[in-house]
């Protein structure tokens, strides 16, 4: 099978298209075929290794697996103790080595799709969409007429987390550049700030921190009495492992009034689900800016890394 590889830690250049075997599923694994699959910021930290905390897991001196997390597909085989998931089923979820014609998944991280369903907007799901939910309604909790911010609102999972915050009736300000603010007012935003051209003010109840230009001391001002700080990713810019304005915030919360929270994503089958029909029926959107086949995989990184990005990149496997 056709896959992209990446022999060091690095951006597009390390990427390369290989021929390898096809996988095996082992006893609780599924092997899809895959059609689509998305790139997000998870899968840059996974391939530069800009996170000490990567380099541990994931490998020292070069990654041990290779690159691709959220994707959508059709089952091609099950392992012998698989339980809800048929061949030739339609599905969407998360594995490691996305870019790939086929793809291992656990059977908990994946979710059949209705019959249908666009796999090109399915495969933005499961990392973006997902962490977007987990951010508005179990970290941020947000309610309606509360005062929400939303840094990096026009990204991946920024443009996914106005409009859950919307859905909840919320009063939303969307942090973006001035060519993206139309996108961002029509997800759902009330107000938009280009962080470039003026600062970025007012008093918020939550604040949803995806790439925010502020400090950690700046962000807090914002925040009203008794507010929320969810912290989304592991970076505020690219190029810095952002870890001390994590680790910093989960510190400060012991002391302060304020909610400061680091989130830590999970994907699981339920919100998969729920997301599933939240696009079926309408209810959200995935703008997919870009679509690139395989073969340029390091078009789609060096389009995802160069801030033109509005909504989600996405890299097409098959037809």
């Amino acid at each position: 099978m056709q896959a992209i590889s990446q022999s060091r830690y690095g951006l597009e250049e390390t990427l390369e298209l290989v021929d390898i075997p096809k996988p095996v599923p082992k006893s609780k694994e599924v092997l899809v075929k895959v059609s689509a699959a998305s790139v997000d910021a998870g899968v840059l930290h996974l391939m530069t290794g800009d996170i000490p905390m990567v380099r541990l897991i994931f490998g020292i001196r070069a990654p041990r697996s290779r690159p691709g997390m959220s994707f959508s597909g059709t089952v091609a085989e099950v392992g012998s103790e698989v339980t809800g998931f048929e061949i030739g089923q339609t599905v969407f979820g998360t594995g490691s080595g996305a870019f790939a014609e086929f793809a291992l998944a656990k059977q908990d991280k994946l979710a059949v799709l209705p019959e249908g369903s666009d796999l090109a907007l399915a495969s933005t799901l499961p990392v973006s969409a997902s962490t977007a939910l987990q951010a508005v309604r179990d970290y941020g909790k947000i309610k309606s007429g509360q005062r929400v911010l939303v840094t990096g609102a026009s990204g991946g999972v920024g443009s996914f987390a106005v409009q859950f915050a919307a859905q909840q009736g919320a009063i939303i300000t969307g942090v973006c550049t001035s060519d993206k603010q139309e996108f961002v007012s029509r997800l759902g935003a009330s107000k938009t700030i280009d962080y470039k051209l003026e600062k970025i003010n007012g008093v918020y109840d939550v604040i949803i921190d995806i790439a925010s230009p502020l400090s950690l001391k700046e962000t807090r001002k914002l925040l009203a009495p008794g507010g929320t700080l969810v912290i989304v990713g592991a970076a505020s810019k690219h190029g810095s492992s952002g870890m001390g304005r994590n680790l910093g915030a989960s510190f400060i919360s012991s002391f302060v009034k304020e909610s400061l929270v680091w989130l830590m994503q999970s994907e699981n089958k339920d919100d998969l689900e729920k997301l599933s029909a939240l696009l079926t029926q309408g209810k959200i959107q995935s703008v997919v800016d870009k679509v690139f086949p395989l073969e340029q995989t390091r078009k789609a990184v060096e389009f995802f890394t160069s801030g033109k990005i509005k909504g989600k990149v996405v890299i097409q496997i098959l037809p």
